[in-house]
């Protein structure tokens, strides 16, 4: 019985699953604060220009190639 070792506890942060778990939470906020900036600049692009970058023009208005 003298002859058994204590088990080494590390604390989680050190081990394995912990660098993976952390990973995860990290890779998470990116993606998170990535998408809520997509939405806040597609909504405001819809704002401001609903209608679509290419907006038809009366033929009056076109420029004259020379």
């Amino acid at each position: 019985m003298d002859n058994v070792q204590p088990k080494i506890h590390r604390p989680f942060c050190f081990s394995v699953k912990g660098h993976v778990k952390m990973l995860r939470l990290v890779f998470a906020l990116v993606t998170a604060v990535c998408c809520l900036a997509d939405g806040a600049l597609i909504y405001r692009k819809l704002l401001f220009n609903p209608s679509g970058p290419y907006q038809k023009k009366p033929v009056h208005e076109k420029k004259e190639v020379l």
